[in-house]
């Protein structure tokens, strides 16, 4: 039975392909559910966050890699 932290990874997923799937090779993309909390990974990037931030940085995002830029802990 999925839990909704499952439905909520798949939705960060969709969002980021339909936003970025045209101009980007997502072949890498991996999005996965964790207990409370969801991992965005591509190639050696990594992110973890809730629906709510992942979804928000995405909506900042102009570009796939600006996306990253936004997920990335501020160093």
């Amino acid at each position: 039975m999925a839990r909704d932290i499952d439905y909520a990874a798949i939705a960060v997923k969709t969002a980021i392909v339909e936003k970025f799937g045209r101009k980007c090779e997502l072949q890498d993309l991996n999005v996965t559910a964790q207990d409370k909390t969801i991992e965005v990974r591509d190639g050696r990037k990594v992110a973890e966050g809730t629906r709510d931030d992942l979804l928000a940085a995405l909506r900042k995002s102009d570009t796939y890699e600006a996306l990253w830029q936004e997920l990335s802990p501020a160093s």
